[in-house]
């Protein structure tokens, strides 16, 4: 799986870029929106988790974009936050993000979530859901 990791904080890109280098991943990082659209365009990922802040734009933003583009919509996107309420659980549902989930992210469970993600985005392509997933994953 080609993942593309979205995070300003060099600390906590260094972790996941740790964390997963047992798992099957081509790892792509930005630390911007900027960055990461850049990335989405030319190196086409099969996912994409998207941190709580970012220096040039919120990652409801990028999630927006990704989906606005007929060539990205198909992307799996997270968007991983530091606290969650009703509030945005709707906002990540409105922008069409396959999961919001708090942050931060346990690496070991990324590949395997975001992998279930895709499979539930193919099959509700053709019913017509977006396959959104509310629940963060288990760590």
């Amino acid at each position: 799986m080609r993942l593309l990791i979205v995070e300003e904080n060099d600390d906590m890109r260094m972790l996941y870029r740790i964390g997963l280098r047992r798992f099957e991943v081509e790892l792509l990082e930005a630390k911007t929106m900027a960055e990461a659209l850049q990335q989405v365009r030319e190196k086409h990922p099969e996912a994409v988790l998207i941190g709580d802040t970012l220096p040039d734009g919120d990652p409801f933003e990028l999630c927006r974009q990704i989906r606005s583009n007929p060539e990205t919509r198909d992307i799996v996107v997270a968007i991983a936050v530091y606290y969650i309420d009703g509030a945005i659980r709707r906002l990540s549902r409105e922008v069409g993000a396959d999961a919001c989930w708090l942050a931060p992210v346990p690496p070991r469970e990324i590949p395997k979530q975001m992998e279930e993600l895709r499979r539930r985005r193919q099959a509700s392509s053709s019913d017509g859901n977006n396959g959104s997933q509310e629940h963060p994953p288990q760590g």
